[in-house]
């Protein structure tokens, strides 16, 4: 059984040009056995319809005798065939072409069938078919100035030569349209969404995975040039990291030199301005090194009690003086990077009391997501503004308040950062009467036990 697989697998086409051969092919042979299997029931059986060849090929032999018979033997023919329910009549020329003008207009649809499926019987020279009634109407030559006409045939669509060929179109176009579909699902579009998914879930932050090479050459090909491409840009990324970290580790110690020969200056509002200008620069380059960690990805997660760490943050805020309050449940369990959520969470306490008065930890379980929501009663940020903050170094301290603390921009694009790392996303909200909220939807593990009393 193993080695009747592994030949299977062989001779199964592996580009899409010959998986959609190979499935014409099948659709064929599958049609013209199921076609041979239904070719009785047409005949004899319940889908049985009127063999209008059989019936031409019957008037056509008429015709001939007569055309040996004389004018007796002629109407005893048309006698003795009237008991098959066919009206045959002996016309002259011009009674033919007054018949055949009757059919001049009218049953456009029964002429497009006529078109569509026409008799495999034709009559010899000089015969030949029409619509008459939207009826087909037959006409074969006797002699040289009289034909036989056959009229009240059986309507197209109740013969063999509708019901045969389109029995036939009809099968084949069913069975091609299963055989694309379940193709198509199976070879194109499954493979095409999970690559589009991995893509979608891909956001500079989390760890990629390699997307699966599997499927036809064509598939495979796309998926290793993808990942490729993943790969290059990745090690590029780290490239420029490496590089902005490096430089930014090296500015420390020229700046420490010259805080040194600032420092032993006498000009005293000389000394202080260049202090405090290389302070704003060390503080620059501590933010940018504090950005440019990768706390979120090199952190592995474990599941932990997501309340009491928020607690804990509180608690080491309160312990220093600062107004900073918790609300939420006792306990919820779920699965995260506890450094890098708690230096999320840090960043976040930090801006809401450099631009407001209090800040208010709040964890809301949401069924299959957690929230952490951080409020301020600060002057809140600008709804225009709020994709633009979570920008590394875009600064809006200026809409904050004149007297607002100037940052470097770095805040929320860490904290967005750790949440894209965690497969969650950031949202920023009004709080009233003024303020913000940011929101962090994380997904949820574990049940929470009710908030204290």
């Amino acid at each position: 059984m193993k080695s009747v697989n592994v030949v299977l697998k062989r001779l199964y086409p592996s580009t899409l040009r010959g998986q959609i051969i190979l499935m014409i092919l099948v659709a064929v042979i599958s049609v013209i056995v199921v076609g041979r299997i239904i070719e009785p029931l047409r005949e004899t059986g319940p889908l049985a319809s009127a063999d209008l060849d059989l019936m031409v090929d019957r008037v056509s032999l008429i015709a001939q005798v007569m055309a040996r018979s004389d004018e007796a033997e002629r109407s005893w023919l048309l006698e003795r065939f009237a008991v098959t329910g066919l009206e045959l009549r002996v016309v002259d020329r011009p009674a033919l072409a007054t018949m055949r003008a009757m059919s001049a207009d009218g049953y456009a649809f029964e002429r497009w069938v006529f078109w569509l499926f026409p008799p495999d019987a034709y009559p010899a020279s000089g015969g030949g078919w029409d619509i008459v009634d939207g009826r087909p109407f037959f006409w074969c030559p006797i002699d040289g100035s009289t034909f036989l006409v056959a009229r009240n045939l059986p309507s197209m669509v109740s013969t063999t030569d509708f019901s045969g060929p389109l029995t036939y179109y009809l099968l084949a176009f069913a069975t091609l349209l299963v055989l694309f579909t379940v193709y198509a699902a199976q070879a194109l579009a499954n493979p095409l969404a999970r690559i589009v998914d991995e893509l979608d879930r891909s956001d500079g932050v989390s760890k990629d995975t390699p997307i699966a090479e599997r499927g036809t050459v064509e598939i495979v090909r796309l998926a290793k040039a993808l990942n490729g491409m993943r790969t290059r840009i990745r090690s590029m990324v780290d490239m420029r990291m490496r590089m902005l970290r490096s430089v930014s580790h090296d500015l420390r110690t020229p700046l420490t030199r010259l805080r040194l020969r600032a420092e032993r200056l006498d000009d005293v509002t000389t000394r202080q301005s260049m202090l405090g200008d290389i302070e704003q620069i060390d503080a620059l380059i501590g933010e940018t090194l504090a950005y440019l960690r990768t706390d979120a990805l090199g952190e592995e997660a474990e599941k932990l009690d997501v309340a009491s760490l928020l607690q804990t943050i509180q608690c080491e805020f309160a312990d220093v003086g600062f107004p900073v309050r918790y609300e939420g449940p006792d306990r919820l369990s779920a699965v995260c990077r506890p450094n890098a959520l708690t230096r999320a969470v840090n960043n976040l306490c930090d801006n809401a009391l450099k631009f407001g008065q209090e800040a208010v930890v709040s964890l809301v379980p949401n069924g299959s997501e957690y929230w952490i929501e951080v409020a301020d009663d600060g002057p809140g940020i600008p709804a225009d503004k709020r994709e633009l903050v979570l920008e590394p170094f875009y600064k809006l301290d200026a809409s904050r308040g004149p007297n607002s603390p100037k940052g470097f921009g770095l805040g929320l694009s860490i904290v967005a950062d750790i949440v894209r790392a965690h497969g969650g996303t950031l949202e920023l909200h009004d709080r009233q009467p003024h303020g913000l909220v940011v929101r962090l939807r994380l997904p949820s593990l574990g049940n929470a036990s009710p908030p204290n009393s």
